[in-house]
């Protein structure tokens, strides 16, 4: 409730379409799977455009151990497991606020409505990650403010 309460307060008023469909993580170090000691946070707050599939992002995150290497989504994967790479979630460079777009396939796309993929942000302190979050539906349309 407390992510969907904090993705829902800080989304854009120009980011939403009627049928879009919106996803949000928090990020934190508790969601790693190998131990991690971070005082990092973050947010990753996703709309998918159901008529071309197309995924846009917003990934923000502060108080990391070192600098970001790598920040993506991964998937398939169960709750708690490790999975490959999906999307690159850092294409304009790894500085926070990470943005950007990419048409998911359809099998991606069955992977983000049913729970399997999840935000990592890699470190130089933490190769495998430092930041993850599981991404999730949000059931209601973001507030707009302007």
């Amino acid at each position: 409730m407390l992510i969907s309460a904090l993705l829902l307060a800080t989304a854009p008023a120009a980011w939403a379409a009627e049928d879009d469909i919106f996803f949000g993580a928090a990020l934190s170090a508790d969601e790693q799977s190998a131990p991690t000691e971070s005082p990092g946070s973050g947010i990753a707050e996703f709309r998918l455009e159901r008529d071309t599939l197309r995924l846009s992002w917003k990934v923000t995150f502060k108080d990391l151990t070192s600098p970001p290497i790598e920040a993506g989504l991964y998937g398939p994967e169960n709750v708690g497991g490790n999975a490959g790479l999906l999307v690159d979630l850092a294409p304009k460079g790894l500085k926070s606020p990470l943005e950007g777009s990419v048409i998911l396939s359809d099998g991606d796309f069955q992977y983000l409505i049913t729970t399997r993929v999840y935000v990592n942000i890699m470190t130089t302190t933490y190769k495998d990650g430092e930041l993850r979050g599981q991404v999730r539906r949000l059931r209601a349309k973001p507030v707009t403010t302007n």
